[in-house]
Parts: structure tokens; sequence; C-alpha cells
């Protein structure tokens, strides 16, 4: 069953823009039909169109949704290497659950999302949107403005790193240290790998290092592991 990012009020929703556009002319909805319905927050109905135009669609609420939670709040801190390779990143994490993204700039960078982030944050907003309906979520993650990894990893938070040189400590040994937390940061570098420096930096921050496994994976992929492996 179609799903849509509503306004939802009380015992009724509205949807406007992009989202009645795709409900009347793509999916060409006719009243009476039902559909569900999602805030980006966790709540989901089952619902039916009551009205609909080009750019307006309202709605009656009929059922709430049961919603199953991720166990684990992922706040995936990664290195974009392109545009393409960060939407990869939110598309692939948005369905596997990951409740955030925090986009970094490292010594290896080679795209500079501190430039781009103002530009494309709406683009970006709209493929979390369209994963989350992809997959029958209704929790669209936080997108957090990117910054430098030295300043990411002064946060006091529970943390992994991901680093190809760790041969032993896993994600599972990692989260057995943090006494399996609710809430954790994950760091994924660039495609260049980090410098030396960046994981004496990460150590000193009580960050500890992780491998993924034998092989070497692309930054694109090694996100998606994590959050595959984790969630």
């Amino acid at each position: 069953m179609p799903q849509y990012l509503a306004d939802i009020k009380e015992t009724e929703f509205f949807l406007t823009d992009d989202e009645a556009h795709h409900a009347a002319v793509v999916a060409r909805h006719k009243e009476g039909d039902e559909v569900r319905v999602f805030d980006g927050r966790g709540l989901q109905y089952l619902a039916r169109i009551t009205k609909i135009q080009k750019n307006f669609v309202r709605g009656t609420l009929l059922k709430k949704c049961d919603v199953r939670r991720v166990p684990l709040s992922l706040i995936l801190c990664f290195v974009p290497n392109s545009r393409t390779g960060l939407e990869e990143v939110l598309d692939k994490g948005t369905q596997l659950g990951v409740a955030a993204f925090l986009p970094l700039v490292s010594a290896r960078s080679e795209y500079d999302v501190l430039k781009k982030f103002d530009g494309k944050n709406e683009r970006w907003q709209q493929i979390m949107v369209s994963a989350c309906k992809q997959c029958n979520t209704p929790f669209i993650p936080q997108i957090l403005p990117p910054v430098k990894f030295a300043q990411a990893v002064l946060a006091d938070e529970r943390s992994l790193i991901a680093y190809e040189a760790e041969q032993t400590h896993t994600l599972a040994w990692g989260m057995s240290e943090l006494k399996n937390p609710k809430n954790l940061r994950v760091f994924v570098g660039p495609a260049g790998g980090w410098t030396g420096e960046e994981i004496s930096l990460a150590c000193a921050n009580n960050i500890l290092p992780v491998t993924l496994g034998v092989n070497i994976l692309r930054a694109e992929t090694a996100c998606i592991a994590v959050a595959a492996k984790l969630l």
C-alpha cells in the first residue's frame, strides 16, 4: 500500500506540494482510496482520501499502525567521497534504520561537504523521505550539519571507528566493551582511509577502533555494512 509523508492533525491528514502531486497525478488516487500516511517522527496511520486535487489532498485517519523500532539509535559519522556516494549512504542507511547521519570532512576528503550542504540539503531530505516510503518506515533520519573530523571526535558519546588496520576487535566486541549502549556513533572514513593522526585523536577521545571484516570495503559499502551489522 502506498505511503505518504503527511501533515497529521488529530483525525485528519493533509498532503501538499510533491506528496500531493505524487498521490493525485502519479499514483492517480481517487476519493475513497485507502493509503498509509506518516509524519516522519514515528506515527503511521491507515487512512482514507476524502478530497483530492492536483496540489492538495485531504483525508481521514482510520487506524494507527503498529510500528517496529530498531533496537539501536545509530548515528553514522562518515566521510563522503562524492555526491552520488553520499546519496547512496543516505538511501541505504535510511532503509536499514539509521537514526542520523553526520557527514565529515577529514584529512583525505575528496568531496567538500561543508561547501555543498546548504545547496543540497533539500535534495538529501527528499532522498531519505523516498527511502522511508520504499521500506514502509515512519522514521525519517536526521542529517546533521557537516563538521570536521577533529571537531566530531570531541563529543562525549559512546563511539566506534571503523579502521582497516584493526584485525582483532569487531563491531560486536566494541558493543560489548561499551556495555551494549542504546545510542551509538560509528565513524567511517574516506576512500583513502584515516590517517594515523586521526586514529590517535579518536583513541585519545575514547573512540574504539574496530574491524568490519577481512576485506577492505569501499567507503559506501563500509557505511552500509556498519548499519546492517548493528541494526
